[in-house]
């Protein structure tokens, strides 16, 4: 059974198993790798959000098996796997496992949020504030590039490892110039 019980009032119904959140954040490269500081506290407010919900403290009690309880977040890069950790710390009274998705084929939770990273626009530091007259269109250099997101087997990983709710954090604008997502997005909006 996909049900999972879960009720967040303007946001997860015991109907949904597959959510997009539209994050419009920069990326930043870090190193050789991307963070996306907007898409960490997106999902740090998903989580505070599942920590104060009766439904889900209501989920979580239906299962023994710590694996069944987890909520599994994963990322296509290592600096956002950091950062994504250093959130699940701060949220002790949930069950979590934050991984690669490389790392994390062949595994599965009932709850998976995927943080996608990569944006249409990008910054040079997390500091840095919107330049306005500079960017006039989103506040940022744009970019177009959809790194390891673009490939279908990593996207079929990611994408596959849920079994009862998905939670898909990423820029729409961006992913919707490749078929793949856009196949995706028609899909979940059918589904609503």
């Amino acid at each position: 059974s996909r049900y999972h019980g879960i009720d967040i009032p303007g946001l997860i119904s015991h109907n949904t198993h597959v959510l997009f959140i539209d994050s419009e954040s920069p990326e930043m490269m870090d190193g050789t790798s991307r963070v996306n500081y907007g898409e960490i506290e997106t999902i740090d407010n998903l989580l505070t959000r599942f920590e104060n919900s009766g439904s889900f403290q209501r989920y979580l009690n239906k299962f023994t098996k710590e694996e069944d309880k987890q909520i599994g977040i994963i990322s296509f890069y290592g600096k956002q796997i950091k950062q994504l950790r250093a959130v699940a710390h701060k949220h002790t009274n949930l069950p979590i496992r934050v991984s690669t998705v490389d790392r994390f084929q062949g595994m599965e939770r009932n709850i998976v949020i995927v943080s996608m990273v990569r944006s249409n626009t990008i910054q040079s530091s997390k500091n840095q504030q919107p330049d306005w007259k500079r960017y006039p269109d989103f506040g940022y250099p744009k970019q177009k590039s959809l790194g390891f997101a673009q490939s279908p087997n990593r996207l079929n990983v990611a994408l596959s490892r849920a079994k009862r709710l998905l939670v898909i954090v990423g820029n729409k604008e961006l992913f919707s110039t490749l078929e793949i997502y856009q196949r995706l997005f028609q899909t979940i909006e059918t589904n609503k």
